[in-house]
C-alpha cells in the first residue's frame, strides 16, 4: 500500500502554527487540520513536522497535520 500522507517540504516546515491552547482535541491528535479544523482523510492530510511541546516540566511530541488548501504551492 502506498504512503497516504504526502511528506513535508521546508516551506511547509517553517509554517507557523496556530498556538495549541486554541487548538480542539481532534486538531491536536491530528484528525482534523490545525489551521481551520476541516476533517483529515488519509488522502487529504498532509503531515508537518513533529513539534516538541513543552507542559510543565516534561517535553512531549505532537505530529500536526494540515489540509492542502493551507501548504504554500511548491515553485
Amino acid at each position: 500500500m502506498a504512503e497516504s500522507t504526502r511528506a513535508t517540504t521546508s516551506s511547509e516546515e517553517d509554517q507557523p502554527l496556530p498556538p495549541i491552547g486554541s487548538l480542539t482535541q481532534r486538531q491536536v491528535r491530528g484528525m482534523d487540520c490545525v489551521h481551520c479544523g476541516i476533517v483529515l482523510t488519509a488522502q487529504t492530510a498532509v503531515d508537518l513536522k513533529p513539534r516538541p511541546l513543552r507542559i510543565a516540566d516534561r517535553t512531549f511530541t505532537w505530529f500536526p497535520r494540515s489540509c492542502r488548501r493551507h501548504i504554500p504551492p511548491t515553485p
